[in-house]
């Protein structure tokens, strides 16, 4: 039996967002938070509408995976649908942040997906950086694209909106985030002197192989 301190993991959601605000990676109550609860087919998320910056634990709301609230007063996030679609089909993903950041934003807005240019592309997020296919916030049209472009990665750009990134825990969803907001703007400035290149296919290929395998043994 698993033993679940609910407020130790409300707290690190709260850090986290707190975070995100600090690190100039999301603005006000732009984005959202979630994680699985070890053990169980329920999830914490933030509420909708409120500011990462005075989010309080008590704020945060508890859902089954049928979208269901179990606790809370507040209204869930208004992107809960794209978060239920991950973890239904995702057992290897246990967090995951949406938000607004800059780089990312700028390739969401150009629906610019990122091509395998460098090996952590790979070994972290699982490869290309796709494009999901734009349907408004909050629908499930958002969520089947996000999904369908996610695959098996790490991260997916929303297009005209932002970016999914998701973890086996709130730390590896955050480190996915910021790396991907790196990624992006590595390829930005990339094409400002040249036209990035992919990795050899081969090299593609064996470093997919590899993140699978990891990703089965849910180790992301």
């Amino acid at each position: 039996m698993i033993i679940v301190d609910l407020s130790k993991l409300k707290g690190e959601i709260i850090r986290v967002g707190r975070l995100l605000i600090r690190k100039n990676l999301t603005v006000g109550s732009s984005g959202n938070i979630s994680v699985r609860i070890p053990g169980e087919d329920r999830i914490i998320i933030t509420p909708s509408g409120v500011p990462f910056r005075t989010m309080l634990p008590e704020e945060l709301v508890i859902i089954d995976l049928d979208g269901r609230v179990i606790e809370g007063k507040k209204k869930p996030s208004s992107e809960l649908p794209l978060h239920l679609k991950i973890y239904k089909s995702r057992p290897d993903v246990n967090a995951i942040i949406h938000a607004h950041t800059i780089y990312c934003s700028v390739l969401a807005a150009t629906q610019t997906p990122i091509p395998p240019i460098l090996d952590e592309m790979i070994f972290f997020i699982g490869g290309d950086i796709l494009v999901a296919k734009y349907a408004p916030p909050g629908t499930e049209d958002l969520a089947r694209n996000a999904l369908e472009a996610l695959g098996t990665r790490k991260a997916v750009i929303l297009a005209n909106h932002g970016v999914v990134a998701c973890g086996r825990d709130l730390e590896d969803a955050l480190e996915t985030l910021v790396r991907v907001e790196r990624i992006s703007q590595i390829y930005i400035l990339a094409k400002l002197i040249g036209e990035p290149k992919r990795l050899p296919d081969e090299v593609i290929r064996r470093e997919i192989e590899a993140y699978e395998l990891r990703r089965e043994g849910k180790s992301l």
